[in-house]
């Protein structure tokens, strides 16, 4: 269709060699280069050396390690291509892409540093591995929807969906380290919740006998939610120290935030549109 972002087969296998590219070349790394060069390319926070904050993304501790950020890595950016993609911004999606392969590796690297600095002063870990990128996909993720139902059924709709889904997304990172709900925690969420909807219920015409238009849209919500959720326990988990290793949850909190803004702001800056793959509005076809 004329004018819209939608991808030709040849540009979906391209796509999906794009995405896949990555997820070979840190397989290669892993396979390829010996222990002792991996070992150097790691972030050793007791000298900071500029390079491996950008090298330690692409490293891992074994196959196991590897095998995990793949595929949470592979699992987001495929769930974010799509998004995009029904959206009709593939060119988003692209941009952002490159942005994140270059930037969220520096930018989760120093800002754990920072923060492992400053909750834990006098020790030096080496940190490695490409989770903190694989959040930033999540966090592109969740912009990736709200962008779809902001092009179906405008901004404030698509603030109060955010609003609600970040509040429950935060209410599961609390129960998973807290171990339960709290009364307080629970009474805040609720009220969160409740604004939400009464910021929702005044978008919607009550008297409008067309609400079969709505149920295609809240059941792709409602699958993406549930991927969120997913992801957010996987990078989170209840035991962060396992088998002789730590999860860097400090990363992976940075990267799902800087993932968030980054794909706020090419989205705003990026020019848009707004027709899905067959010129219906998104989220309605």
């Amino acid at each position: 269709m004329e004018g819209s972002d939608v991808p030709s087969r040849r540009r979906l296998i391209q796509d999906a060699l794009l995405i896949g590219g990555v997820a070979v070349v840190l397989a290669v790394v892993h396979l390829g280069l010996p222990p002792a060069t991996r070992a150097r390319l790691a972030f050793d926070h007791g000298t900071l050396d500029p390079v491996t904050v950008f090298t330690s993304a692409f490293v891992h501790v074994d196959g196991r390690h590897l095998l995990g950020n793949v595929a949470g890595y592979l699992a987001a950016a495929a769930l974010a291509y799509g998004l995009a993609v029904q959206v009709g911004r593939r060119q988003w999606f692209r941009v952002t892409f490159g942005c994140f392969l270059l930037g969220l590796p520096v930018a989760v690297g120093l800002t754990s540093y920072a923060i492992l600095a400053w909750q834990f002063p006098g020790i030096d870990p080496i940190t490695r591995g490409f989770s903190g990128v694989g959040a930033g996909f999540v966090g592109f993720v969740f912009v990736a929807m709200l962008a779809g139902i902001r092009d179906a059924f405008g901004a404030r709709t698509a603030l109060f969906v955010g609003l609600a889904v970040w509040l429950l997304l935060l209410l599961e990172v609390y129960v998973i380290y807290a171990g339960s709900l709290t009364l307080t925690v629970g009474v805040v969420t609720a009220i969160g919740w409740g604004f939400c909807l009464w910021g929702l219920l005044g978008e919607v015409d009550l008297a409008d006998s067309q609400w079969a238009r709505y149920w295609p849209a809240l059941g792709q919500v409602t699958t993406v939610v549930v991927f969120l959720v997913l992801f957010v326990a996987i990078l989170f988990p209840a035991r962060i120290v396992a088998d002789g290793t730590v999860t860097n949850v400090f990363a992976h909190a940075t990267g799902l935030l800087y993932g968030t803004a980054g794909a706020t702001v090419t989205y705003r800056i990026l020019p848009s549109n707004s027709e899905g793959s067959n010129g219906k509005p998104p989220f309605l076809q």
